[in-house]
Formats: C-alpha cells, structure tokens, sequence
C-alpha cells in the first residue's frame, strides 16, 4: 500500500479536527511466473555419466579444503546437466497440471477409461446405452 498523503483537515463542523489520509489502493498486476523443470526428453543416462566423469577428472581433490572443493563438484554437475538436460518452461497444458498437483498421471488414465464409453455414445448417438451402464453413469 502506497501512502500518497495525510494531514488535518481545517474546515469543519465541530471543535474536533478530522484526520486524513489518503491510500491508494490498486495492486500493480503480476505477472505470472511460468515454472521450469528439466526437459529430459533427449537425456541419455551415459553420456551424461561420461561427461561427468571427464569433467571431474580435471579437479585435483588435494587443491583445497572440502568446502570449496563440494562447491566446485556442485558447479560442475549443474553444468553437465544444464548441457544435458536444459530447463525449459511448462506449455499452458502442463500449467493446468502444475495448478492441480493432485491431478497424477494414473488419475488421469482412469478419467479416460471411465469417460471412454460415455463419448463412443455420444460419438454413434447412443446415449440411452450409455445411461443403462451402472457403474459408468456417475
């Protein structure tokens, strides 16, 4: 909240002097933060390995105390895997899942198994078949 100004009022009814203050009250728009997360679709387990093997290779581990050393090890395999496994934002479809993390994959396939012979009927024009089907109704 941004405080534009306050004060006293002069003129007035009675012997009391109001206060005032003036607050502006509209909230500037956020933007919306787009989530991240590693794009493993290219990744390959081993050559990921190799390249972090041939990186560490190069770290002498008596060059220094433990503390810059772990620093040096985490540097390098974030690198390996920024080359490896890049982050990349979420399209508008993952968006909607990232909302709802309770929404799981397997959740997701049972909905479909469920809704399947609701949308065949509605497909061929079936619906009083789909409606004698117990289970599948609700």
């Amino acid at each position: 909240m941004k405080k534009n100004n306050a004060g006293i009022t002069i003129y007035d009814i009675s012997d009391h002097l109001p206060v005032f203050v003036n607050l502006e009250l509209h909230h500037p728009t956020q933007h919306k933060i787009k989530p991240k997360f590693r794009c493993m679709k290219h990744f390959d387990p081993n050559t990921f390995l190799n390249d972090l093997s041939h990186n560490l290779n190069n770290v002498n581990p008596e060059a220094g105390e433990v503390n810059t050393l772990s620093d040096k090890f985490v540097k390098i395999f974030n690198d390996t895997l920024d080359k490896h496994a890049p982050y990349r934002y979420v399209s508008r479809k993952e968006q909607h899942f990232f909302n709802k993390p309770w929404l799981t994959h397997a959740i997701l396939i049972s909905i479909a198994k469920k809704e399947y012979p609701l949308q065949k009927a509605v497909d061929y024009k079936q619906l009083k078949y789909y409606q004698t089907i117990p289970n599948l109704q609700k």
